[in-house]
């Protein structure tokens, strides 16, 4: 079943100016924050210039190119498909990438991109002032392969602190992303849902689950919306909201920046995966709440990750 195209109009309402440290920025509308506790996700125009896609970008390639400490290599994943040799690794080597696994942790350009300044702003309406960032990845979706999928999933479910709703998704694509590409599709209203258990599947790449029996769920594939966005635009979804990212079937990248956003003030409430480490980006830290990891590891170790 095809799954309907949402483009822009119908998602932008106007941003209003805010100061915040002696500078004007972009904050949530009433009816911005109205639509994502409603629906579970909004979308925010122009959070990067063209200079900065065009920077990590550059710098993503670089880094697949072998420009990264030798203790970090293996944080660049291939996609499952080049993996298992199962098709040929082409000649550009990004081709064959799936994502870049927190690569702040070894490249001060990536680390950027837990601080842009338009997310933060959007992300202290909706959470709250005290903001710790973790589990940042650079996602691509291999050209000319549309087997490449993450079915229906919540991320909620690979993130053992409390409460839910104090923790959101980032997603920002640096190319035009559609349906044909691997764009975004979001069920809205899920995130109201109970959040369903993970299980694997075969073919699936490193780190990505499925919540059981979502991908099969006629209904939910009928509500399900694929995002239209041009590059430089944020989506800003709930960790419960119900998503999924299909194959690239066309010749072109489809590459993205995301991370998570947690309030300081959450607490676990289960194991602590150290791929999770939190970076304080705003506002102060609590006792007992989330606190930023000393000393994260470099290289990375098998667990599950998530993402997209």
């Amino acid at each position: 079943m095809a799954l309907r195209a949402l483009a822009l109009p119908i998602l932008l309402p106007a941003l209003r100016p805010v100061e915040h440290s002696g500078e004007p920025m972009s904050s949530l509308t009433a009816e911005q924050i109205a639509h994502f506790e409603e629906q579970g996700y909004v979308i925010v125009p122009d959070v990067l210039e063209q200079e900065q896609i065009d920077r990590y970008r550059k710098r993503a390639r670089e880094i697949v190119l072998g420009d990264i400490p030798e203790a970090a290599a293996n944080r660049i994943v291939r996609d499952i498909e080049f993996a298992k040799g199962i098709r040929p690794v082409p000649e550009d080597p990004e081709h064959a990438v799936w994502k870049i696994i927190n690569p702040d942790r070894f490249d001060p350009v990536m680390a950027e991109c837990m601080r842009f300044p338009r997310v933060l702003e959007a992300v202290e309406s909706l959470i709250g002032e005290d903001l710790m960032a973790f589990l940042l990845m650079f996602i691509y979706k291999p050209p000319g392969v549309p087997g490449s999928l993450h079915p229906f999933h919540q991320d909620a479910a690979y993130f053992t602190f409390d409460p839910q709703d104090q923790c959101l998704g980032v997603w920002i694509p640096l190319d035009p992303v559609h349906e044909s590409n691997g764009s975004l599709c979001i069920v809205p209203g899920s995130h109201r849902d109970e959040v369903r258990p993970l299980e694997m599947r075969e073919g699936l790449n490193f780190g990505a689950l499925a919540s059981q029996g979502a991908e099969e769920d006629a209904i939910l594939r009928e509500k399900a919306i694929a995002l239209e966005l041009p590059p430089g635009h944020c989506v800003l979804f709930s960790t419960r909201l119900l998503h999924r990212t299909g194959g690239n079937s066309t010749q072109g990248h489809r590459r993205v920046i995301t991370l998570h956003m947690a309030n300081a003030r959450c607490q676990h409430r289960g194991q602590h995966l150290s791929e999770f480490g939190f970076t304080s980006v705003r506002g102060r830290t609590y006792e007992g709440g989330l606190k930023p990891l000393d000393n994260p590891s470099i290289d990375l170790k098998p667990t599950m990750t998530g993402g997209e």
